[in-house]
Parts: C-alpha cells; sequence; structure tokens
C-alpha cells in the first residue's frame, strides 16, 4: 500500500510548506513509503535447521511444534539412529547420575522408571518414546551429518553442509541451532605406542557389546564418570582388573536427594505398585518429581568454597570414602582428593570403591609411559600385561564446533576459540554469528541439576527470540560484543568463590587443571532461569527486514479485527493485565 495523500484536500489556516509536494501528514520522508498491506505482528516464515538429534533436538522439535507458526524444522542427526549420548555410550553400568524423575522432560513425565538413577537404555528408549508419542518423526533425518556451515549476509540465512546416505548437499536456513551435545565427541588417551597394543582396546563411549571380559586380564585407565560406573560391572567376571588412577575423585554413595534413593544411596529399584500408583495420581507423582527438584536445587551453597555447606559435604565424604576403602586403607590417600568437593561433576559410585579392595583388582597411580603389544609400562619401570584395555578418559570437551564453521566477516569460530578466551553470551549465542542459538555453550549450568529442564528453558529463550524476530520482521539478531565481554566479566570475576576453579582436571576447565572455568554459569541453576527468562533486546545487534523498523505495524489493524473468532475485548477481564510487581 503506497501513501498518496491530495495535497488540495482539506484546509487550514496553518501554512504547510511541504503540501505542494504530497508529503503525507506534513512528512516529506513519508513520500513513497509503502505501508505493508498486512495486520501488526503478521508472523513471516522462517527455516530452522538444528544440529544433533539427543535431548536437545527432540526437545526443539517438540516445542516448535507446540508453540510456533510458520516454522519450517529440520533436525540433522549423523547417527542412525535417535538419542545422543545415550545412543552413544553403551559401557555396562553407564547410567545418568542424576535421579530418573528429574531426568525427565516436564511435559512428558514417566512414572515407569525402573530405578532411581536409570540405565542408558532405558533413557534412550525414553527419548524416542517422546517422538513417538508427539508424532515428531517428521522433524529428523538420521543418518545425516553437518559438515559445516557458514552465514551469508547477504541473504541473511545459514548454508549448511551436510553428507548424507545420498552425498553431500547444501541446506539454507534463517535459524542454526547447535544441539550436538558435549559429552558426544570422544577420544583416546595421548599415550605411546597406544596404536600397538594386540589385545581389545576399548573407550567406554565406543562399546563392543559383543566382547567377553570373562575369565580376561582387563585394564582400566581413568578415574572419571565412565570409569566409577564400568569398573564395578566389570570386576565380578573378570580375571584381574588393574586400574590406573593418578589422582584423586570425590566418589559419594549418592549424587543427589539421598532421601530419595535407596539404603544407603543405593540405586533403588521402583515396584510395580508405585508405578501404578504415580499414573494413577499424577499430583502424588508430581509431588515427588517436586521432592527431588527441591532437593537437588537447594544445594548450591555447597559449590562455594569456605561455606558450612561444603565444609560438611567434604568432611562426610572423605569419612565415607574412608569406611568404604576399609579393607585397603593405603588406598585412601591416594583416592582423596586435596580439590573442593564439586570441582569435578559428581558421580554416584556405588561399589566402585568396594570393587577397589577386591582382591584380584590392582591400583597403579604411577603414571603410563607407553602402551606395548602385550600391555602398559608404567613410569617406575614396571610392566602390566593385560588382554584388554578399557580407556574411560572422557571426550574432547572443548567447546569448538566439530566443523568448519564463520560468521560475519567469515569469522572462524574455531580459531577464535583456539586463540581465547572463549566466550559466549549467556550460554546461548555467540557474538558475530547472528542467528545462531546453543544448548550448553560456554558458561551453561551444566554443573548443577538435571540438564532436561535446562535444555527446555534454553529452547524457551530461543524460540521467543525467533517469534519476535518473526512478528516485528527482523532480519538478524547476535549479541553485541561489547555485551559478551562485559557478560563474562562478572562470569570470571564468580568463578573464584565457586568449587569448580579449584585444582583439579576437569571438563568444566577444557581438562585444564589450573586453566579458567569456561563451562559453567556463574551462578545456581534457579540463577540461570531468572537471567534467560526474558531476552534482552537491548543487548543485541540487531538488522531489520525493512529499511523501517516499524514497517511490521503494517496497515492499523491487529489480528484479531482481521481473523474471524477472535475475542476483540479480551483486555476488560484478563488478569494477564496486571503490573507484574
Amino acid at each position: 500500500m503506497t501513501v498518496d495523500t491530495d495535497p488540495n484536500a482539506g484546509t487550514s489556516s496553518h501554512t504547510d510548506p511541504w503540501a505542494g509536494l504530497g508529503a503525507p501528514n506534513g512528512d516529506p520522508e513519508a513520500i513513497g513509503y509503502e505501508l505493508p498491506d498486512q495486520f501488526i505482528g503478521a508472523k513471516k516464515r522462517v527455516r530452522v535447521i538444528t544440529i544433533g538429534g539427543g535431548a536437545s533436538g527432540i526437545n526443539m522439535a517438540y516445542q516448535i511444534d507446540k508453540w510456533m507458526t510458520d516454522v519450517e524444522h529440520v533436525v540433522y542427526e549423523k547417527s542412525a539412529a535417535l538419542g545422543g549420548t545415550w545412543l552413544d555410550n553403551r559401557y555396562p553400568g553407564c547410567a545418568c547420575d542424576v535421579p530418573s524423575h528429574d531426568y525427565q522432560f516436564s511435559f512428558h513425565p514417566n512414572p515407569n522408571w525402573s530405578h532411581f538413577y536409570s540405565g542408558s537404555p532405558e533413557i534412550c528408549d525414553y527419548m524416542n518414546s517422546v517422538v513417538d508419542t508427539y508424532g515428531l518423526h517428521s522433524h529428523f533425518k538420521c543418518g545425516h551429518e553437518v559438515t559445516r556451515a557458514r552465514w551469508d549476509d547477504e541473504a541473511a540465512q545459514w548454508v549448511v553442509g551436510v553428507r548424507g546416505p545420498d552425498g553431500e548437499f547444501e541446506d539454507r536456513a534463517d535459524f542454526l541451532v547447535n544441539g550436538s551435545g558435549i559429552l558426544n565427541n570422544w577420544k583416546w588417551p595421548d599415550i605411546a605406542g597406544i596404536e600397538t597394543f594386540g589385545g581389545k582396546l576399548m573407550h567406554t563411549a565406543r562399546w563392543d557389546e559383543e566382547y567377553d571380559f570373562k575369565g580376561k586380564r582387563v585394564a582400566c585407565i581413568g578415574v572419571g564418570s565412565s570409569a566409577v560406573q564400568t569398573v564395578p560391572a566389570l570386576v565380578p567376571i573378570v580375571d584381574s582388573m588393574t586400574c590406573f588412577i593418578r589422582s584423586g575423585a570425590w566418589i559419594t554413595p549418592v549424587g543427589a536427594a539421598p532421601q530419595y534413593a535407596g539404603p544407603g544411596g543405593s540405586n533403588k529399584a521402583y515396584t510395580e505398585e508405585e508405578k501404578k500408583r504415580w499414573a494413577e495420581n499424577p499430583d502424588e507423582f508430581l509431588a515427588y518429581r517436586k521432592g527431588i527438584e527441591d532437593a537437588l536445587n537447594a544445594r548450591f551453597r555447597m559449590y562455594l568454597k569456605n561455606t558450612k555447606e561444603q565444609e560438611m559435604a567434604i568432611k562426610v565424604a572423605g569419612e565415607n570414602m574412608a569406611a568404604r576403602l576399609a579393607r585397603k586403607p593405603e588406598l585412601v590417600e591416594l583416592l582423596t582428593p586435596k580439590f573442593s568437593l564439586g570441582c569435578r561433576r559428581l558421580t554416584p559410585g556405588n561399589g566402585f570403591l568396594e570393587s577397589l579392595c577386591e582382591d584380584h583388582v590392582n591400583v597403579v597411580s604411577d603414571p603410563i609411559e607407553r602402551i606395548t603389544p602385550t600391555g602398559l609400562i608404567t613410569k617406575d619401570g614396571r610392566t602390566h600385561e593385560v588382554d584388554a584395555i578399557v580407556c574411560a578418559t572422557g571426550f574432547d570437551v572443548s567447546l569448538l564446533p566439530r566443523f568448519p564453521f564463520t560468521g560475519k566477516n567469515g569469522t572462524d569460530l574455531t580459531e577464535r576459540w583456539n586463540k581465547g578466551p572463549v566466550e559466549g553470551y549467556m550460554s546461548l549465542m555467540v557474538d558475530g554469528f547472528p542467528n545462531y542459538f546453543m544448548f550448553l555453550g560456554p558458561s551453561s549450568p551444566v554443573a548443577h541439576g538435571s540438564l532436561t529442564q535446562t535444555i527446555e528453558w534454553c529452547s524457551h529463550y530461543m524460540l521467543k527470540c525467533i517469534s519476535k524476530m518473526q512478528a516485528e520482521g527482523i532480519r538478524s539478531i547476535s549479541p553485541k560484543p561489547a555485551v559478551v565481554r562485559k557478560f563474562n566479566i562478572h562470569r570470571n570475576a564468580m568463578m573464584p568463590t565457586t568449587a569448580w576453579s579449584s585444582s583439579c582436571s576437569s571438563w568444566y576447565k577444557n581438562g585444564k587443571a589450573d586453566g579458567p572455568v569456561i563451562a559453567i554459569h556463574p551462578g545456581s541453576k534457579l540463577h540461570f532461569f531468572d537471567m534467560t527468562k526474558t531476552p534482552r533486546f537491548e543487548d543485541m545487534e540487531i538488522e531489520y527486514d525493512h529499511e523501517n523498523m516499524f514497517a511490521y505495524l503494517g496497515n492499523g489493524f491487529s489480528r484479531l479485527e482481521v481473523e474471524p473468532g477472535h475475542d476483540m475485548s479480551y483486555f476488560v477481564t484478563d488478569p494477564s493485565l496486571k503490573l507484574p510487581w
């Protein structure tokens, strides 16, 4: 609609110098301005590409289906099936370190979990049940690996390279969402001669379920979460186990909400009666779930240095470890850490310390010098001959993109973060990378509580941004560099007060004992939720589809007037209009 007024229409005692030029409402800059022929906030259609078919991608598919209109969405998953880390990690004993009833989506509560801590196959089944229940299959393309991505500034789109069953192709989207996760890019330990080993070499993240450990001499390298879970599962069936452990770790009988776990923090099995009762009484089930969540959220002070909660947690954990190592007291000093409790993510260690005390289990603290065709040689010169080596050595947790990734002006994110510092905006965005969102990026609350609720919360933030951009004709957004720097100054000032900054090798610090904490949000999970409840668009560099940012106002009509069936007097009684304060 083009504004075209009659300069001779009407009369006025005031002389308008622009009247003869046909200036609308006396404004020469409005000459030729086209009014969009649409109601206010009419949403443009956009396309979203999500990388990864794990919890983040599955949740994103649900949230878009549930809440969004005029959004085309595709999830590219490199594996042949969905499930993410729970599809990839199938080592014996693999389980979540968060209670089952807390590690689920709020919109899909499951009363049928088998145990307090559920195993990997059961969690993978749960994730796929979400897809089945809500009919989300059309969102996903399995066996499709994203190989590169670059921002096309002229088109304001992401150009994404994908390798599929039929070869490579390019796709385009207005928004790119990285849900590829943290614990999925596994790596072999950097030990000389590892490729020469003639026995069975296995990583916990690429487990060979066909291999029979019965009667074998086995070495396990590492003392992280996967080792803590794998060792107790293998010890009963192997001939001998040699655990190579160079430093201590806080091994607790229960990770969280001990009042809901089994005796002594054990992994209790739920009865059929409990499952039936919760299925039939959703209010009771909700109260149980909230009780567990409340218990997790009540312990943030434990992660702060010099608090009575931290001191008490260290005292209780130390005494518990000593009691469980009573059969081999010489291990207490080796395994009891000197760093704060929580410097590494706490892992429930039912049976791990007890397994180390078995007669056919040997703990070696000397560094591994090299691996030979028949075993391992430690720095003290001793040879440890084994039939199989289990590498429980974790993942590449650098947070770097797994493929070439460039933003505005050809900025390469891997190159930028390799040079340092690794900085993002509230874990969700990166300056210089418009319309790009991350799940669990730098400074996310991965150390405190369940990640499923955090993933949900982050998707709500993303969809609020996308919805606003659809309605207001926004072409692109990215956080201002100065804002990102200020946010990270605050993060860095907060970190020395926390256990996460203690001297321990942790993936929170990219595997460095004394490196900067880059993975963790500077606060509790609830603090993170408060921070990200409402997007701060004042922090953003914004570009619009139209040269006039108010073009989204359209032709003066509201959607309520244009589309039939709407309540055009909603404001008379709608309680949502009450002021928030």
